[in-house]
């Protein structure tokens, strides 16, 4: 045996086996470890809905989901809001393993990771290079916004999966490979059903890829064609019954200048830093221009340089301030990176070294990030979420839950004045959200929140009307003082350690034999 040709091969397939099973650890360890938030639990309840009537229903006998009114459903209470496919996600895992946190997440976490091996095969067979597949890999793997977004029961993780499926395809195209029409539209549909805005960001490319693909001819530009009759004649059903225009009544106007540069500032300290961006110019300045690109990975990158930008545009008029939105965009970014430092950075070492310090910290970030400094000090994320995963995690959602748990029965009633879902999916209690209904005629709830447990609309504490208050006994917890954004996939706002400080919450009780009505 030539051991020559051998031990590289072995080294290459231990290194694969090794990147993807650390990833996975990260993907998957103590997975259940921060309870459900708010959107979270909106997507597994409407998932056990699912499981019980077949359909994500709003209303289920004793809880009734609703955001905005109207909008968020049909007359029949079938959700409309936002797309099905998350739902029935979490809504198959819990026929296999049950409702918990765990079988929530699980699914996505698992589209995490085979969007590492999806971006580590598309890396692959443009460049034919594991070097740039492994780097690329690498930096996603090790990338926090990555990490905590995959570790979530939403849409997320299938957004990044969808986005690399749909740069592959595109390749595949521009290589006359017609496989990636069947890619490429059925990514455009994933990212419909994940989240139609991420949709509609990409289809702006599709023009531009036309235009890349007018010399092969006629053939290869009706592929194009093809690829939107597809993706129309699958998403026609969802625009048909849920009408999601209707949602734009409940946006405001924005600052988009401001909202342009968070976006970037964002981009350069949590996704990869825009230096990066400047790379091609080491090309340009160097007398040795080393390996041309060949095509049609070379049109490639101009797609992706389009790509890019276009989406980002596309983003920036959509409604809210949402990190999740530019989430696709981050697989790109770190597939550019690994293959343009390696290229452009003449000595192997040290674009190495640049990738590991990329990895393991944000100094890049802070040396290159004027004018986006504020507020930035040095950090070294993965080493701050292993320390983070690995203790056990609680709130005041937890404690709160305890609580109920100790002293609630099922059926009795809760009114709070926000959403409270991870309520909902925790416990056998019917929840009012008193912004959107109150209690039936002649009832009392059970309970009341004056703040909410959650947190996720109200802020404030609400008084306690004092016509109710004879029937009702103030109780007061302790509970830590975790902020009401402790479990939004966000590295500037996402707690990792339990608070150590506790701080008192209050709950009203009904008191027994009361039966007075509500005004």
């Amino acid at each position: 045996m030539d051991d020559t040709k051998t031990s590289p091969k072995f080294g290459i397939v231990v290194s694969y086996v090794v990147f993807f099973a650390l990833a996975f650890w990260l993907l998957f360890y103590h997975l259940d470890n921060h309870l459900l938030w708010g959107d979270e639990a909106e997507t597994a309840v409407l998932a056990k809905n699912v499981v019980q009537f077949g359909v994500p229903r709003t209303y289920d006998g004793t809880n009734y989901l609703i955001l905005h009114g109207t909008v968020d459903e049909t007359p029949d209470h079938i959700w409309t809001w936002s797309p099905w496919m998350q739902n029935y996600l979490a809504a198959s895992s819990f026929m296999l393993f049950g409702p918990t946190t765990w079988a929530a997440r699980a699914p996505f976490a698992f589209i995490g990771w085979c969007s590492l091996l999806l971006l580590a095969l598309t890396a692959w067979r443009i460049y034919r290079s594991h070097w740039v597949a492994l780097a690329s890999v690498a930096l996603l793997a090790a990338s926090e916004v990555f990490l905590l977004h995959a570790r979530q029961c939403r849409y997320y993780s299938i957004s990044v999966f969808a986005e690399i499926l749909f740069v592959y395809g595109a390749f595949e195209l521009l290589s006359s490979r017609r496989r990636g029409v069947w890619l490429t539209a059925l990514a455009l549909i994933l990212q419909f059903y994940s989240n139609y805005i991420i949709a509609t960001a990409s289809l702006p490319a599709l023009l531009y890829l036309v235009w890349l693909l007018r010399r092969q001819g006629k053939a290869a530009i009706f592929s194009v064609v093809f690829v939107s009759g597809v993706f129309t004649t699958a998403v026609l059903p969802w625009l048909v019954f849920a009408h999601p225009w209707r949602q734009s009544n409940a946006m405001g106007h924005e600052n988009y200048f401001g909202k342009a540069f968070a976006y970037l500032a964002q981009i350069h300290f949590l996704f990869m830093p825009l230096c990066f961006l400047l790379l091609p110019l080491l090309g340009l300045l160097s007398k040795d221009k080393g390996t041309v690109l060949p095509e049609p990975a070379k049109s490639w990158e101009r797609f992706l340089l389009f790509v890019m930008p276009i989406y980002f545009c596309v983003i920036l008029l959509a409604p809210g301030f949402y990190l999740r939105y530019q989430l696709p965009l981050l697989p790109l970014l770190c597939l550019l990176a690994a293959a343009w430092v390696l290229r452009y950075v003449r000595w192997r070492a040290v674009a190495v070294a640049l990738i590991v310090v990329q990895l393991v910290s944000n100094v890049l970030p802070l040396v290159t990030g004027f004018p986006f400094l504020h507020g930035r000090e040095l950090r070294f994320p993965v080493a701050e979420y292993v320390s983070g995963i690995a203790a056990p995690y609680n709130n005041r959602l937890s404690d709160v839950l305890d609580f109920f748990k100790t002293h609630a029965h099922p059926g009795q009633r809760v009114l709070s004045f926000d959403p409270e879902f991870p309520l909902i999916f925790y416990t056998g209690l019917g929840v009012i959200d008193g912004l959107i209904m109150m209690p039936p005629a002649g009832e009392l709830p059970d309970w009341i929140l004056p703040v909410s447990v959650t947190g996720d609309v109200t802020r404030e504490p609400v008084a306690l009307p004092d016509n109710l208050k004879p029937h009702y006994t103030l109780t007061t917890i302790s509970v830590h003082d975790s902020s009401m954004f402790d479990s939004i996939p966000e590295p500037d706002v996402y707690q990792f350690h339990t608070s150590p400080t506790r701080v008192p919450f209050q709950i009203y009780q009904l008191n027994a034999n009361t039966n007075v009505p509500a005004k």
